[in-house]
């Protein structure tokens, strides 16, 4: 008798935590899809753009400096006293040096601006997704990216486009190389 009780128990455990999980709606989205779509995300890119075309025209510049001095330096050595050629020769030392360490500061430059432009971007885009998670019922939104498979109706993309509007930017697929 305790038995079939106990067994009873049991399946009306059971029948209650499937009820319990049957509530719980799920969802997928990518992050990086949502992002791209809004607006906010444009302008970063914009700016990144900017701060990319600046580092570049002072890399260019430097180059161009290099350049100058050495074609001086070539032709009018000759006519310099020690102290001068070895003078001219630090600067383009110096320039050659700077030029080097170029490369590595750009990385890290640019990285630290995509940070600080990304950051809120992706702040926004977080909020977004919670946002219409709650809206429209769902306990659990996962990363499209971190699953291998999912069905097509769970998808928030489409209901983030809607709660975003007019105001919502349609990605330009990159060229295919």
């Amino acid at each position: 008798m305790k038995r079939v009780l106990f067994v009873g128990m049991m399946i009306l455990g059971l029948m209650a935590a499937g009820q319990v999980s049957a509530q719980n709606k799920m969802a997928y989205v990518s992050i990086d899809e949502v992002v791209q779509l809004m607006p906010e995300y444009k302008k970063a890119m914009g700016d990144m753009a900017q701060f990319d075309s600046a580092l570049q025209i002072n890399y260019a510049e430097t180059v161009k400096e290099l350049n100058r001095q050495d074609s001086m330096y070539k032709a009018d050595s000759a006519k310099w006293s020690n102290a001068i050629r070895t003078a001219n020769r630090e600067k383009m030392k110096k320039l050659l040096v700077d030029l080097q360490g170029f490369e590595q500061s750009y990385q890290q430059q640019m990285q630290q601006k995509q940070e600080e432009l990304m950051s809120p971007v992706a702040q926004k885009a977080t909020t977004l997704i919670n946002d219409v998670a709650k809206t429209n019922g769902y306990t659990y939104v996962f990363r499209k990216e971190a699953l291998l498979v999912q069905p097509e109706a769970d998808d928030l993309l489409p209901l983030v486009k809607k709660k975003l509007g007019p105001t919502a930017v349609t990605p330009t697929k990159p060229p295919v190389k």
